[in-house]
């Protein structure tokens, strides 16, 4: 059983599922650009004997609001920390993919003391110019095509190999949450992402950390690599034949290399 809240935060409206066992310590699940709550789907059942699990929409994502939108990721951790003091939760486990593992670095840079350990998958932590521009192209594609024109040219990026192997259920997925994803919505992770900057502070991150990546999600296996090697102790794992949605994409060997970090 889920239980469903809408906590008001900062002019918006986040919404929030609450499972798993409330006996265990917090987890909080926070999703990528473009996607909701429900990536996080196939995790829940090997979570959910383990933690009391957290799903959180951003800003203008799945069904929260995005009144205000997000000016930068200061903005999306505190997002993070204010639905964290309005449900009475002190301290979490973070696992975030993509954009919620960037978010994610930042608590753990900013909010030492209210993060138990970060698994972020398939991110980075800068925005170098390659990246800062895709995002601008992004945005003008949001302008001309709306939200559809995202879908167009997100799904093929994010699910080659699942669109070469005809799993339409898997693309059809990808397509269904990028479609819950509001204008206001994605210019509140866009204009963050163009600025990202932990980069220069992940040695300062002191939580137990997994880096978890799709072995077919482009640069990032590399990069991600090399971030490991720069937050003190942290374990660096790759999930095979998966792309940027890696949770998504191959759960159960997702889940197993989950599993296997937080029963080691």
């Amino acid at each position: 059983m889920s239980e469903e809240r809408f906590i008001p935060v900062g002019g918006n409206k986040l919404r929030v599922l609450i499972e798993g066992n409330a006996d265990r310590p917090w987890i909080t699940l926070l999703h990528g650009a473009a996607t909701n709550l429900h990536l996080w789907d196939a995790q829940i059942a090997p979570l959910a004997k383990l933690f009391h699990i957290l799903r959180i929409d951003v800003r203008g994502h799945g069904e929260s609001t995005a009144d205000v939108v997000a000016n930068s990721f200061e903005d999306l951790v505190a997002d993070v920390i204010a639905v964290w003091d309005a449900l009475g939760i002190k301290k979490s486990t973070v696992m975030g993919l993509s954009l919620g593992g960037m978010t994610g670095f930042g608590i753990a840079i900013k909010h030492p003391d209210r993060i138990e350990r970060l698994i972020a998958a398939d991110c980075r932590a800068d925005a170098p110019d390659f990246f800062a521009k895709s995002w601008v192209t992004r945005l003008q594609v949001l302008q001309e095509k709306g939200i559809d024109g995202i879908a167009e040219v997100t799904v093929p990026m994010w699910m080659a190999q699942a669109a070469k192997e005809g799993r339409a259920d898997v693309l059809a997925g990808a397509r269904a949450m990028i479609m819950t994803t509001s204008g206001p919505g994605y210019v509140s992770v866009a204009t963050p992402l163009m600025a990202l900057d932990y980069k220069k502070d992940l040695n300062k991150i002191r939580c137990p950390t997994l880096l978890i990546v799709g072995s077919l999600d482009g640069p990032h296996p590399d990069e991600m690599r090399q971030m490991a090697g720069l937050i003190p102790g942290a374990k660096y794992a790759v999930v095979e034949n998966a792309g940027h949605l890696s949770c998504f994409d191959q759960p159960e060997r997702f889940n197993a290399a989950l599993l296997d970090y937080l029963n080691g």
